[in-house]
């Protein structure tokens, strides 16, 4: 796939929400969150949690060029969950920050050229939580073992 920009940004606001459900009413949590993001999120994590990896979702969609109202039907082909560390032996078990990793599933791994890394930086604000998607080549920590899709 060739890139508009290799980029793509998103906010989702938070403030007032106090469930991840009514955060993505009216689609269901099972439809916009992969098992594994329910399980990790549910581990004490706020809804500016589930805010922001709602919005690195969001992000990696506009980067991939699909937006508007079928980005919506898309959010569960992308899963956002903490890359494994060589620094921290718990891995993506481990609490503490972790950068996301991003992997595509479905129709969505096709829009992404092989050797192409898809990475995301999330950040929160008081109630508005942002993400930047980013398409590059590869960076010397994504080893295979990061790696086993082929899409960061």
């Amino acid at each position: 796939m060739t890139y508009g920009t290799p980029w793509g940004s998103a906010a989702v606001p938070f403030g007032g929400i106090s469930t991840p459900d009514a955060l993505v009413d009216p689609l269901p949590l099972e439809a916009v969150f992969t098992h594994a993001e329910r399980v990790r999120s549910s581990r004490g994590r706020t809804v500016q949690h589930w805010a922001g990896r709602l919005a690195a979702k969001y992000a990696v969609l506009r980067l991939l060029g699909v937006d508007g109202d079928p980005a919506a039907g898309r959010l569960g082909e992308v899963e956002i969950l903490p890359r494994p560390s060589p620094l921290c032996g718990r891995t993506a078990a481990c609490l503490h920050g972790h950068p996301p990793g991003v992997r595509l599933r479905g129709a969505l791994r096709g829009r992404v050229e092989p050797g192409t890394r898809v990475g995301v930086s999330i950040s929160h604000a008081a109630g508005l939580a942002l993400a930047v998607a980013l398409a590059s080549a590869p960076l010397p920590e994504d080893g295979p073992e990061n790696d086993e899709d082929g899409n960061g």
